[in-house]
């Protein structure tokens, strides 16, 4: 049986989209460390009958940044072009836009470069962290596919396509992922293969903005609690176990994890 196998049944589910982007670099250099200290992925997770709300969200945030003719419209946004640290009130209405999204949901993972483990080849190798970060991404996708609210989902996955990445190969590590995992993880409520795409796609350009709120807080010092004012706005769709916990689920640290749970807003985010 093909390790990519999807039962028939899983097929009739309801579909849940999900939309992920990244955030920092991959380099281990000390150059790349002291830049960007960390690098993650977001995912945002939208069932397909609230789809709409992704476009109307993305529509919005345009019409915020864009001046000029109609079609100026259609162009993408993006957090390092339209949400520079200039324009602090875009940034608070994009997260308020954000957040007003009823139903959808939100996972980041985070690798704190500094703490990864040094026997780990994803200090050599820049394609290994992205994939491996991004199979710890899919499988927190499909603990929340099937634990979706109102009954399971399958997961439609579109991932933001990065520059010089052989993606062909990414998905040839992700499927050997599935066929090897020994936790039990539901890769059948991800519908396989993931697709990688550019960032004209609406959702992608909000996994965009979740993730440059995430890198707005993670850069700022760890006592400073203003830096993640406009995160904290998005805590309540933050994924969570059955019985609230945050860590290991809506966020996953590769490292150590007090990178994040040291910081002043770490208690607000986790309680939502």
């Amino acid at each position: 049986m093909p390790a990519f196998y999807v039962p028939e049944r899983f097929g009739q589910l309801p579909k849940l989209h999900v939309y992920v982007d990244e955030t920092g670099d991959r380099g281990f250099t000390a150059a790349s460390r002291a830049q960007s200290p960390f690098f993650a992925m977001t995912a945002v997770l939208v069932p397909q009958e609230d789809e709409w709300t992704v476009k109307y969200t993305a529509g919005g945030l345009r019409s915020i940044v864009h001046n000029g003719p109609p079609q100026n419209l259609l162009k993408p946004i993006h957090w390092v072009e339209h949400f520079k640290a200039k324009h602090p009130q875009r940034r608070q209405q994009a997260a308020k836009a954000l957040a007003a999204m009823p139903s959808a949901k939100v996972i980041h993972v985070i690798a704190h470069k500094d703490t990864v483990n040094t026997d780990a080849g994803m200090r050599q190798d820049r394609d290994l962290f992205y994939n491996y970060t991004t199979r710890l991404l899919l499988e927190r996708v499909a603990y929340t596919a099937k634990e979706w609210p109102g009954g399971p989902r399958l997961a439609i996955v579109n991932l933001g396509a990065v520059k010089n990445m052989d993606h062909a190969a990414s998905e040839v590590y992700l499927k050997s992922a599935r066929s090897q995992s020994t936790y039990g993880v539901p890769w059948g409520y991800i519908k396989w293969p993931p697709t990688w795409m550019g960032t004209q796609r609406d959702g992608i350009q909000l996994a965009d903005v979740h993730a440059g709120l995430l890198n707005c807080a993670l850069t700022g010092a760890p006592t400073d609690r203003a830096c993640a004012e406009n995160l904290l706005l998005c805590g309540h769709q933050l994924r969570r176990s059955r019985t609230g916990l945050l860590l290991g689920y809506g966020v996953k640290v590769i490292g150590d994890p007090s990178f994040v749970t040291k910081r002043a807003w770490w208690d607000d985010w986790k309680s939502g």
